[in-house]
């Protein structure tokens, strides 16, 4: 109870929690976000030239279509987040969830892929939503997300002769990483929902701590959150309306991307229908492949795949679309939002 009682007290000031942007705050902020976008503007500097000439040869339609694409996956993420996060707050609106979901892109970015769902749960917390809760929120999303990816793979697999071709000899490299996701989601799911595990650690915990207060009273905070985590998982885990709702919308979110490179090799002579089944499957498995982002893996996968289906001409270009699609549209479309924001703050 003395923990609670603390808990409100540290998030009762201020008018929920909102601290005053003075002008000198507000001034360090910008140069902050400002050195972060032209950061990672100078970080992909050879991406951006990449881009420009591979994407020269595509019409002015297909790059807007492209970029519909991009932006619809982040709004779709903004509705996700809104259809749970509004429970705990009406100040979260739908039109702040998408904004939440922009400012999640342009940190996914500008903080090389580690920022997102910390910056989520940052704007959530402004808009009244507990970390906790945040918390739960984002990792239900990733639960969906990985779920989404492992099920549109294992069809893609299915129905695409070309894409199985592709893997003839390496059919149990395929089943292994199709069994490494469903373990990973499986794990999430474990993590999101036992308390039995969690409430072990957090004893544990305890004991380490027993001699150290300020670590005590970390410990005792993040419990506090893990266990609105647990919560907000729990009664989402039940509602199976809403997980049949909730991974409808990933999929969709997913397939947005996934039309992208189709977009990209039009008249490439790979039917597109193929080339849809080798992004899914490419991420498929990427996603247990440990490197940054699961960009230079989802590249590998999906050249190989193209290249065993006879055509190998816009490979690249198709790479070039998607990461442009799915990192660079959502991330110049968030820099605005996230300055934007500042300002409503202050305001």
């Amino acid at each position: 109870m003395e923990g609670d009682d603390r808990l409100e007290k540290s998030s009762g000031n201020n008018d929920g929690g909102r601290p005053e942007l003075t002008n000198k705050k507000t001034l360090v902020v910008y140069t902050i976000l400002l050195i972060l976008l032209i950061s990672a503007i100078i970080l992909n500097r050879d991406f951006f030239v990449r881009m420009t000439h591979e994407m020269k040869e595509m019409s002015i339609a297909g790059i807007i279509v492209v970029c519909v694409c991009g932006i619809l996956y982040r709004v779709l993420d903004g509705v996700v987040l809104y259809q749970m996060g509004h429970k705990y707050s009406s100040e979260f609106t739908l039109s702040k969830a998408v904004v939440t979901a922009l400012c999640g892109s342009f940190f996914r970015v500008s903080t090389l892929g580690s920022g997102m769902a910390v910056s989520k749960i940052y704007y959530m917390k402004r808009d009244g939503i507990e970390i906790g809760n945040g918390m739960g929120i984002c990792f239900l999303q990733t639960i969906f997300f990985k779920l989404s990816i492992l099920v549109m793979g294992v069809v893609a697999i299915v129905c695409s002769t070309v894409s199985r071709a592709a893997f003839a000899n390496s059919k149990i490299f395929v089943i292994i990483d199709i069994a490494a996701n469903v373990l990973l989601v499986a794990a999430m799911v474990t993590i999101a929902v036992n308390k039995r595990l969690t409430g072990f650690l957090f004893r544990l915990g305890r004991k380490i701590c027993a001699k150290f207060p300020k670590a005590m009273a970390f410990l005792e905070r993040a419990g506090y959150e893990v266990d609105l985590l647990q919560n907000e998982s729990a009664v989402a885990m039940k509602d199976k309306k809403l997980c049949i709702i909730l991974l409808a919308e990933s999929v969709l979110m997913q397939a947005l991307w996934y039309v992208t490179p189709c977009i990209a090799v039009i008249g490439d002579g790979v039917a597109l229908p193929d080339v849809f089944a080798m992004i899914a499957i490419a991420n498929m498995l990427a996603g247990v492949i440990p490197m940054p982002s699961g960009f230079g893996s989802v590249d590998v996968f999906f050249v190989l795949m193209y290249v065993q289906a006879g055509a190998s001409v816009a490979a690249a270009l198709a790479m070039v679309v998607y990461r442009f699609a799915t990192t660079f549209v959502p991330f110049f479309a968030g820099a605005p939002a996230v300055f934007a924001y500042i300002r409503r703050e202050r305001t």
